[in-house]
């Protein structure tokens, strides 16, 4: 084995090696998706479209939640206006997910247009919390857990609906799986992470968000009042640091004057 080959089987393996660690780290990802990704089948295929909707709607929309109320626009024959305003605020908050993002994607390359597109709440979750492995490709591990995403949803959604043109299911309360996921995930967030004031801050925006505002409107008002909140703490934060290097300077300077006092003293006492 020449050299330059022996450099390729080296590569070949350590992406192998970086696939399977993204593999592993989206396991709790697939076992939401393809159940969850079945309901949005099941939903479609009761609304009367073939299979191959669920298969471009996943492939080309991915939006999740944004399908299944795409779906209901549909079926309540909903103009194109109802649905530019309904996804738009439905799926607001991805704003915020892309700006904390951006020194991530800063050195991405060509994968980032894909990774903006195939940025859910649970690819989010992993992407700032998976650690690329020792001497891995951080643009291959990130592409990977993306694309990793993308295909269970795309199962799930495509097996759902190829079944619900087979069987007569009972779907009350699969809906709920998408949120059991995403609180799975922001649990092992909380105990990966050494900073828990953005969890607190987190859970106590959605309590008065909830509290003050509707059900249908709290997940925006209270995003938006966590990332103020996270603000004025980033800006009391600065301040403080300000007044201990400005308490810092004047201490020194302080003790050099008290140091210099004795020699000027001593220096009148020999004159």
């Amino acid at each position: 084995m020449t050299e330059k080959e022996a450099k390729r089987h080296e590569i070949r393996v350590g992406n192998t090696d970086l696939f399977l660690s993204a593999l592993k780290t989206t396991v709790p990802v697939f076992l939401g998706y393809i159940p969850l990704g079945m309901a949005f089948g099941f939903l479609i295929d009761g609304a009367g479209y073939h299979w191959i909707y669920a298969f471009l709607m996943s492939l080309l929309i991915y939006a999740g939640a944004g399908q299944f109320l795409a779906v209901a626009l549909l079926a309540a024959g909903a103009g194109l206006p109802e649905f530019v305003i309904a996804t738009l605020l439905l799926n607001l908050r991805h704003a915020f997910y892309g700006l904390s993002l951006l020194d991530k994607f800063s050195d991405v390359g060509k994968v980032k247009p894909y990774l903006i597109f195939a940025l859910t709440d649970e690819t989010y979750a992993l992407l700032t919390t998976a650690e690329v492995p020792a001497g891995g490709s951080k643009v291959r591990f990130y592409f990977y857990i993306a694309a990793l995403d993308h295909l269970y949803w795309i199962i799930g959604s495509v097996l759902g609906a190829g079944l619900g043109s087979l069987l007569d299911l009972n779907l009350e309360g699969m809906a709920f799986v998408l949120t059991a996921l995403f609180v799975v995930l922001t649990i092992e967030q909380y105990f990966n992470s050494s900073v828990r004031f953005p969890f607190v801050a987190a859970v106590g925006a959605g309590a008065v968000s909830l509290i003050l505002f509707s059900p249908d409107n709290m997940l925006l008002i209270s995003i938006i009042l966590g990332i103020m909140i996270l603000i004025a703490r980033e800006k009391l934060g600065q301040g403080d640091k300000q007044l201990n290097k400005s308490l810092g300077q004047a201490k020194g300077i302080g003790q050099v004057h008290a140091a210099a006092q004795p020699v000027q003293d001593s220096s009148q006492e020999e004159n």
